[in-house]
């Protein structure tokens, strides 16, 4: 069947907390873009072009734009939640300057989707990494003379990271868990989890994060407020007074050493995550509906 005559399907998304709601019709999506440049790297975007015009169904003021070197894209996110949605170009004319990231789309299940990658790293002007200004990390597990050192930050750079590991993650040496998670949240960004404990990892620029917390708001993520990259998951605190429940205390307890970072801040020159992914050293975990099921908006 020729792409003209294919059968039109009505698609709605929307960013994780909801405030910013769309559709449009386009043929059924059976496959997107993943790109290496610096942007859709570190967002994890899914990309595709369906050539037609959104329509926007609620827009709750949360979308916040970012753009960076010559200014040709638009790319648009929620401030609140951190959610990549859309980007626009000036290199197209509409409706074809589009990109959604088919990440947001509800009730589209992105790992079953053909991965079509994209080099473009060698596309001007090139991309540098902020350099990560504060201190390096010296977990007590690993000698100061050992382990791999990786750094990293937001798009922007106004957070950094540096993170100390006993084994680079592409040896078999090691073993702690990568994983990427189809919870509502995580399938949205394509966040690609290590978990490394809180001593071996250091962020430097803490007050550019916004943080987000759902569901039961066990765990809070942060995201830089300029670009919208996110960075890493911590507890949330417990505030004095607080009634919590002891199953929620224990959960709290027991990952209060534990701080999840997400391994595309690190700097592309030091870690492929992509390859990481398609050689398999990423876990792909099933957690949807676990913990309350997510209601699309």
């Amino acid at each position: 069947m020729a792409d003209s005559e294919q059968q039109i399907k009505k698609y709605r998304g929307n960013c994780h907390c909801g405030a910013f709601v769309f559709e449009f019709e386009a043929p059924e999506i059976k496959s997107g873009v993943i790109c290496n440049c610096s942007i859709c790297y570190k967002k994890g975007y899914f990309a595709i072009t369906p050539g037609v015009e959104l329509k926007i169904v609620k827009d709750g003021g949360t979308i916040k734009q970012y753009q960076f070197g010559e200014k040709k894209w638009k790319h648009q996110f929620c401030s609140k939640c951190g959610t990549a949605t859309y980007g626009t170009s000036e290199f197209f004319d509409p409706p074809m300057n589009m990109g959604i990231n088919a990440r947001c789309i509800q009730n589209l299940d992105i790992w079953a989707l053909q991965e079509r990658h994209v080099d473009s790293t060698a596309h001007p002007p090139p991309y540098t990494p902020p350099t990560h200004p504060g201190p390096l990390p010296s977990p007590q597990s690993i000698p100061d003379n050992q382990g791999t050192l990786y750094h990293g930050s937001c798009h922007c750079g106004a957070v950094t990271a540096a993170l100390k590991v006993d084994h680079p993650f592409e040896s078999q040496s090691y073993k702690g868990m990568l994983a990427e998670c189809n919870c509502s949240h995580c399938i949205r960004g394509g966040y690609v989890w290590a978990y490394p404990t809180k001593d071996q990892l250091v962020i430097s620029g803490r007050e550019n994060l916004t943080w987000y917390g759902f569901n039961q708001k066990i765990v809070r993520k942060g995201s830089c407020k300029h670009c919208g990259v996110l960075v890493l998951a911590e507890p949330v605190p417990i505030q004095e007074g607080e009634e919590v429940s002891e199953e929620m205390r224990k959960f709290r307890e027991g990952f209060k050493d534990i701080r999840p970072v997400n391994l595309r801040v690190v700097n592309q020159d030091e870690l492929d995550v992509e390859g990481l992914r398609r050689g398999g050293r990423v876990r792909q975990v099933r957690r949807a509906g676990e913990g309350g099921e997510y209601v699309n908006p």
